[in-house]
């Protein structure tokens, strides 16, 4: 079956792999909702509470890393995501799986 339909969705597919830090209030409600949404995802990966914010390592096909990036930015009601960081890493962050640190 072929769901193609011209450049549509052409290019997502590519594996990546990313540091994301999310920077505002946060909190554990903010880690359970991005964990569940990498679950959710299929990504690989892990995150993390740190002094700086939330960091995030996730790796997937492109196109779900970026989704997974959006729907973190806007997190659970009771966070207040101020801004965040991306930058690309060597893929090879957890081989199967996402964990919290």
């Amino acid at each position: 079956m072929n769901f193609e339909s011209g450049n549509f969705g052409q290019g997502g597919q590519d594996l990546c792999a990313v540091e994301l830090t999310y920077h505002g209030k946060l909190g554990e409600t903010f880690v359970e909702f991005a964990l569940n949404r990498a679950h959710r995802l299929s990504l690989n990966g892990w995150i993390s509470i740190q002094p700086e914010g939330v960091k995030v390592a996730a790796q997937g096909p492109e196109a779900l890393v970026d989704a997974f990036e959006i729907v973190c930015s806007l997190g659970p009601i009771d966070a207040d995501i101020i801004d965040w960081h991306r930058s690309d890493i060597a893929a090879g962050v957890n081989h199967t799986g996402f964990e919290r640190r």
